[in-house]
């Protein structure tokens, strides 16, 4: 539903906070120098290693023509808040749940309570919603990311660039809103060698998901997330609420309907027939999709053997095999040139039903499956 949240709240008085962790400087040093001034408490690396999500905050001091003002931002992933990692996606009804464990974790980190009302409703200054795509059936999320990566996306965002790294992330920056698309398993695989490769944050904690879900094969997971950056961004996005609270945007349908709306946005104009064309990569990937156990051999064989069929026929193909290799390369060659299904094209239509249903994704239900399935 979401992940990334950022809440701001207002504070009275920041001495009565433990604020000797944040830097460059003390909170009681950001209480008496002069001017605007902010200071930052970001999680220990202590905390990953112990598997303990911890958000991240800054305290801000701003000058204003009434005085004096602190504001503290609290930047978290919701789930991972709760669960400890993103895989496992929230409902509506997580919400009193992601309160209180926001407020005992604050608390660990300020020495101070805040009350659940004050967290419920905080302005937001950053929304993520975002929805994990699982594939059970050799669908490869690069072949999805490569479609993704070639669309034109200039027509429909005023775009500032886009990024592709390394065929598992594909990243659009837009002036107003940030959209992401990546192999979730491929990243967490990149944060176990390295988390500065990583594209998600906070992957270290994550890296039992590998474990948990590693004997779950074929299994992928394709993620989209729209990102909003900033108040201005958040109320430009949601214009029919009259208060951007954690509260008020934590709604199933919000989060939904944004997905599907950026989602729809740029597949509008994928040509859904052409993503199958008989072209070698296309070919080469509807093909491994479909026989499971090809070699790699086997598969570029078949690739070949299929496009020198359409340019010649399978009796030119036959003739010149039987010429140089006798009539029994044929028989071994035939079976390989049966033309795979479109499964491109199928892989599109996963993604937007698992949008339109909108069913959370959770651990304990995929590793249940795999237990059940070795009995």
């Amino acid at each position: 539903m979401v992940d990334t949240v950022k809440i701001l709240i207002a504070v009275h008085n920041p001495l009565r906070f433990d604020g000797s962790r944040f830097s460059p400087i003390t909170l009681s040093q950001l209480v008496n120098s002069r001017g605007y001034g902010k200071t930052y408490l970001n999680p220990s690396p202590t905390y990953a290693k112990m598997g303990k999500y911890m958000p991240r905050l800054t305290m801000y001091k701003r000058m204003t023509k009434f005085g004096v003002v602190y504001q503290l931002a609290v930047e978290f992933s919701a789930p991972k808040m709760l669960f400890g990692n993103n895989f496992d996606e929230l409902q509506e009804s997580d919400f009193e749940a992601v309160l209180a464990k926001l407020q005992a974790t604050l608390q660990e980190l300020l020495g101070h309570k805040f009350f659940t009302v004050q967290l419920a409703h905080a302005d937001v200054s950053a929304w993520h919603p975002s929805k994990n795509i699982v594939f059970l059936d050799y669908t490869s999320c690069q072949t999805i990311l490569n479609t993704m990566g070639k669309l034109d996306v200039s027509k429909t965002y005023d775009l500032q660039k886009t990024d592709f790294r390394d065929g598992h992330v594909v990243h659009i920056h837009a002036n107003s809103l940030d959209i992401a698309f990546y192999d979730k398993m491929a990243d967490l695989r990149k944060t176990k060698i390295s988390g500065k490769r990583a594209f998600e944050k906070d992957g270290l904690m994550q890296l039992n998901l590998l474990e948990g879900l590693s004997e779950y094969r074929p299994m992928e997971v394709f993620r989209y997330e729209v990102r909003f950056v900033g108040r201005a961004s958040v109320k430009r996005a949601y214009p029919e609420l009259e208060h951007w609270t954690f509260e008020t945007l934590f709604k199933k349908k919000l989060c939904q309907d944004t997905l599907l709306k950026h989602w729809n946005k740029l597949t509008a104009n994928v040509d859904m027939l052409a993503l199958d064309v008989k072209e070698p990569y296309e070919l080469l990937q509807n093909y491994i999709e479909e026989n499971q156990d090809a070699t790699p051999q086997a598969a570029l064989a078949a690739v070949a053997g299929l496009l020198i069929t359409s340019q010649s026929g399978a009796v030119g193909l036959r003739n010149t095999l039987e010429a140089r290799y006798g009539k029994q390369a044929w028989y071994r060659i035939k079976p390989l040139l049966k033309p795979p299904q479109a499964y491109r094209f199928q892989s599109f239509v996963h993604i937007d039903e698992a949008l339109q249903r909108f069913t959370p994704t959770r651990m304990p239900d995929y590793i249940k499956n795999i237990e059940n399935s070795g009995k």
